[in-house]
């Protein structure tokens, strides 16, 4: 259509990115409650493609699910399954044995079905898109098409087969049952549009100057005779209230206090800090220092589930509430309302812990890092 691969910089393919992170990730909360299982979209990896070029082979065999969307760009997106995962989706969703069949086959029942589970996760994720733009836009059902090898994507799309996609290939992963990935393909009028409405939002991480050389030493000291005659700091006889090297004794005092080892050394020598060492002056390390006191809401989360206001009312002593989470499912780890990691319960001198497996991709953290 108008654009093509090179119109697109780094900054607009990171907001672009960020932005159907952030979407997918309330998308895969929304199927969770229908399959009532754990859902994560995650990992997402965007890439603009000339149709013809785009190739999706990993997938087959593969379901097409074809959605529609008006507001100020107006166009179809594609959404590209294996086949087995869908069908996995299906059993988790009908409650059927989680095993992959040959003879599966996507009949009425079928289509009916996954329509519905792609009709929830995608009225989500464009109300979310929909917000971070600032302009609505509305999409029509879901459209399930099996067999999709026969399938051009280009004619779905109502494109030609030179023209631009965007495409954003996602980590899925729901319980212990599915751990694979899907695309989701879209026009590049839509991907310049949600750019450009969220680039000053989702800024390009600055990759971190790497030091500068240092330079060899030279004209050391040397030691191998009489210290006395040698050592440039020898203070033998010299007058206690001066410093070596000229400074008052509350200058002295200044310099050894901030010489001297602390918890926030420490810290900033092995975590996100190590590059503020030798550029910020002491009233800022003392305000970065006061900063890294404030406390934030940490909590582990299970699981969860929904009940009706008439079930809840209905609890009492010895009642089991069943959470959405299996036993060896790991436990999310929130702070002030945001998933940052993942990891498994463990017991620590008779305390309950939790060892973290996995790190999430936080606008929290990311957030955070940027205000240091």
């Amino acid at each position: 259509m108008g654009m093509n691969i090179n119109d697109f910089n780094e900054n607009q393919l990171y907001a672009v990115k960020e932005s159907h992170n952030l979407a997918m990730v309330n998308s895969g909360s929304s199927v969770a409650s229908l399959l009532n299982a754990s859902v994560w979209i995650t990992d997402p990896e965007v890439k603009m493609y000339r149709i013809m070029d785009f190739i999706y082979a990993e997938l087959a065999p593969t379901v097409f699910v074809k959605i529609s969307y008006t507001g100020e760009k107006e166009g179809t997106a594609v959404l590209i399954f294996r086949q087995e995962d869908a069908q996995l989706m299906l059993c988790q969703l009908m409650g059927m044995p989680l095993v992959a069949t040959p003879d599966f086959a996507f009949d009425e029942i079928n289509t009916s079905a996954f329509s519905e589970v792609i009709n929830q996760m995608m009225n989500t994720y464009f109300t979310e898109i929909s917000g971070l733009i600032g302009s609505a836009v509305m999409i029509s059902a879901a459209e399930v098409l099996p067999n999709s090898s026969s399938q051009n994507i280009f004619q779905l799309m109502g494109l030609n087969p030179d023209d631009t996609i965007c495409t954003v290939s996602s980590s899925l992963r729901v319980d212990n049952t599915i751990n694979s990935k899907f695309i989701t393909v879209f026009s590049t009028e839509l991907a310049n549009e949600i750019a450009e409405k969220t680039e000053s939002r989702f800024p390009v991480p600055e990759t971190p100057a790497e030091p500068p050389a240092e330079e060899p030493v030279t004209n050391m000291p040397d030691f191998s005779t009489s210290p006395e005659e040698n050592n440039p700091f020898d203070t033998t006889g010299a007058d206690d209230s001066q410093s070596i090297f000229g400074l008052s004794p509350e200058e002295d005092a200044f310099s050894a206090a901030l010489n001297q080892p602390s918890a926030f050394t420490a810290l900033s020598e092995q975590g996100p800090f190590s590059s503020f060492q030798g550029t910020l002056t002491a009233e800022q390390l003392n305000n970065l220092q006061l900063l890294m006191n404030v406390p934030l809401e940490l909590a582990i989360e299970i699981g969860s589930t929904q009940k009706k206001v008439d079930d809840i009312l209905s609890f009492s002593h010895g009642t089991i509430i069943e959470l959405d989470s299996p036993a060896d499912a790991p436990v999310s780890v929130i702070v002030n309302g945001h998933l940052i990691a993942r990891g498994d319960v463990v017991v620590v001198d008779d305390y309950f812990a939790v060892r973290i497996t996995e790190i999430i991709k936080s606008n929290l953290i990311d957030t955070l890092r940027n205000r240091n």
